[in-house]
């Protein structure tokens, strides 16, 4: 992320940090702005062009966003007049504020990071399902229909929203991945890392309290701990923390040996 983008961004969070009222109805319009610039280039070329005058962007933004909340239009009207290294930027930077929004308005963050990464998963192993939400060949409506008939009342309404959501962006091409990058955004909110542990059996409460534990202080923060369980980790742990790996699996051994006699 460049320069300008980064400051851009972050003062978009402070706002939204010092927003009071923030609920899950603002955080829809955050991602509907996100959608609609994402759509149109000439959209997002007007309200990011720096030669614009703000007045003109303004206008644009009131015409637009017509229905949406004053706390919306006031903050794309912010955004508009604020630098972004790329045009795309701006509409990336409403998604982000969206899922930070769902963070900010959530009484259960744990919960609710646990629900996005059964998602992650649920859809990560079924390759069909992947594809089906995924694809650039089906319409978002459609992805939309099917994200509600394989989430609706089984999910929290945040939950089912950052789905929904998650069919339209562009941060990845797969869907479980940009549900695993919400997870992450979620995390940053609320100060923790995520700790991605692939466990070839299922962990007893008392050894995922002691892993927890050890891994927070060994990386110095608190950690949103989320365990996968892998018939094809033979033993021991496989643990990821912001992309750093600790892997201390039986497999992983036997290769790293392997590699040393060869």
């Amino acid at each position: 992320m460049a320069s300008s983008t980064r400051q851009s961004l972050l003062a978009l969070q402070e706002k939204l940090n010092n927003q009071s009222g923030v609920n899950l109805d603002l955080a829809k319009e955050f991602f509907a702005i996100a959608n609609a610039l994402q759509q149109s280039a000439q959209l997002r070329s007007l309200l990011s062009d720096p030669s614009a005058e703000s007045s003109a962007k303004e206008k644009v933004v009131d015409s637009v966003f017509a229905a949406a909340s004053s706390t919306a239009k006031e903050t794309a009207k912010m955004a508009a007049k604020l630098r972004w290294s790329a045009t795309r930027d701006l509409a990336a930077a409403f998604e982000v504020i969206g899922v930070r929004a769902i963070a900010a308005q959530s009484k259960n963050l744990d919960s609710l990071q646990t629900e996005l990464f059964e998602i992650q998963q649920l859809v990560a192993k079924d390759s069909e399902l992947e594809l089906a939400l995924s694809t650039t060949r089906v319409s978002p409506a459609g992805k939309q229909d099917l994200v509600g008939k394989l989430l609706g009342g089984k999910v929290s309404e945040a939950a089912l929203a950052l789905s929904v959501q998650a069919v339209f962006s562009r941060t990845f091409k797969r869907f479980a991945e940009v549900i695993e990058q919400y997870g992450l955004w979620i995390a940053e909110f609320a100060g923790e890392s995520v700790a991605h542990i692939r466990v070839a059996r299922a962990l007893s409460t008392q050894q995922l309290e002691r892993l927890t534990k050890a891994l927070s202080k060994a990386f110095g923060r608190d950690l949103q701990v989320n365990v996968e369980i892998d018939p094809e980790v033979i033993g021991g742990v496989h643990v990821t923390v912001n992309g750093e790996v600790i892997d201390g699996t039986v497999l992983t051994k036997l290769v790293n040996a392997r590699l040393q006699l060869n």
